[in-house]
C-alpha cells in the first residue's frame, strides 16, 4: 500500500470526471438519480478498463501514482486533450529523483546577445515561473513602462508576469479580452505545477495570488490545464492604442522560455508596434 497522499492527483481525476456527461462516452444518461453532474466512478473505471476500487483508491488519494499505461487509459475514458493527459501523466507518476532545479540566476551571454537582437519584435526570457528573468526595451514598453528597466536584473525583485496580469491594474488595462487572458495564465500556472509540484516558491506564488485576487482563486478552482506557447492577443496600449499581436514560445537549453510578440507584416498593428519602439527612442532621447 502507498502511503504518500496524492491530492493533486484526486482531486484533478474528480474535477475532469464531473466534466464529462455520460453521453458524450456513449453511455446513457438514465440509471437512476445521480448526484454528481458527470460520470460516476464505476462509469470511468469500466471505460478505462481498471476496477472500481482500484480507480477509486486513486481519486480518493489512497493510492500516489499509477502507471503510464493506466493513466493513459483514464485519460482515453475522460476525453482529456493533449495537455491535460501531460498534465495527469505529470502528476500521476513518482517524480524522478535527482530532477536538477533550472538555473534562477542571472542571464547566460548568448541569452542577453539573442534578446538584444530582436529590434522591432517584443521579446523577453522567463523562469518555470514566469519571473520575467530578462527583457528587451519593447517587451518592457509594452507591458511595464511604469516599472524600472533595471527590474529583471535583481532576482528578489522581479516581475512576475502572472502577478501582474492579476495584481496590477496597468497591465490589466493592456488587455481589450482580460477575462480570456486571464484564464488562459491560470491554465497555464496549473500545467507548470505538473513539472514541479514540491517546488516551494511556486507554491507561495500560488499562495499569494489566491490571497490576494479572489478572480484567481475562482479560476485555480476549475483546474483547467494548457500550455499556451503560440496564439494572437490583443491590446489597448495608452501609448499606440490597439495592437493586434502573435506570440510563441520556445524552451531554452538551461530551462528558461523565451516568449516573443511580433505583428503581421505590413500591417497597421506592426506599424503601431514601430511607434512603441520610436517613442521609447524619443523618451531616450
Amino acid at each position: 500500500m502507498d502511503q504518500i497522499m496524492n491530492a493533486d492527483l484526486g482531486s484533478y481525476l474528480r474535477q475532469m470526471r464531473e466534466r464529462v456527461r455520460p453521453e458524450q462516452a456513449g453511455l446513457r444518461p438514465g440509471g437512476g438519480v445521480r448526484r454528481v453532474p458527470g460520470l460516476r466512478r464505476e462509469e470511468v473505471a469500466t471505460l478505462a478498463g481498471v476496477s472500481q476500487t482500484y480507480y477509486t483508491r486513486l481519486e480518493q488519494s489512497h493510492t500516489a501514482h499509477a502507471s503510464p499505461q493506466v493513466l493513459l487509459s483514464i485519460a482515453r475514458a475522460l476525453e482529456l486533450n493533449s495537455d491535460e493527459q501531460d498534465y495527469l501523466l505529470k502528476i500521476g507518476s513518482p517524480e524522478q529523483p535527482g530532477r536538477s532545479k533550472p538555473r534562477d540566476g542571472q542571464l547566460a551571454a548568448p541569452t542577453r546577445m539573442l534578446l538584444e537582437s530582436f529590434d522591432s519584435v517584443a521579446a523577453a526570457v522567463l523562469n518555470y515561473r514566469c519571473d520575467i528573468v530578462g527583457w528587451n526595451p519593447v517587451f518592457h514598453a509594452l507591458f511595464a513602462p511604469h516599472l524600472d528597466l533595471g527590474l529583471v536584473d535583481d532576482p528578489d525583485r522581479r516581475p512576475n508576469i502572472i502577478k501582474m496580469n492579476f495584481l496590477d491594474e496597468r497591465v490589466r488595462s493592456l488587455y481589450a479580452d482580460w477575462r480570456t487572458e486571464s484564464e488562459a495564465n491560470v491554465a497555464y500556472l496549473r500545467f507548470i505545477t505538473g513539472s514541479h509540484r514540491h517546488d516551494p516558491e511556486l507554491a507561495g506564488l500560488i499562495g499569494e495570488l489566491t490571497i490576494n485576487s479572489s478572480e484567481f482563486g475562482s479560476l485555480w478552482c476549475r483546474q483547467d490545464v494548457a500550455n499556451c506557447v503560440e496564439g494572437t492577443k490583443l491590446f489597448d496600449h495608452p501609448v499606440v492604442g490597439e495592437l493586434e499581436l502573435m506570440y510563441q514560445s520556445a524552451q531554452l537549453p538551461d530551462g528558461n522560455i523565451l516568449k516573443f510578440y511580433h505583428a503581421e507584416p505590413d500591417s497597421p498593428h506592426e506599424v503601431s508596434l514601430r511607434l512603441l519602439k520610436v517613442d521609447l527612442e524619443s523618451a531616450g532621447g
